[in-house]
């Protein structure tokens, strides 16, 4: 989730499909990284 300062709703920006390979989809993660950029 994302959430912008102040904001009452959150954005998924990662997952949120279910477990899987797909594009849009997570696989047992142990983490997530962001960068300066904002890139996932």
């Amino acid at each position: 989730m994302k959430w912008e300062k102040d904001a009452k709703e959150g954005v998924v920006i990662a997952g949120g499909q279910g477990e899987g390979k797909a594009f849009t989809q997570l696989s047992s993660p142990r983490g997530l990284f962001v960068d300066t950029w904002g890139t996932l």
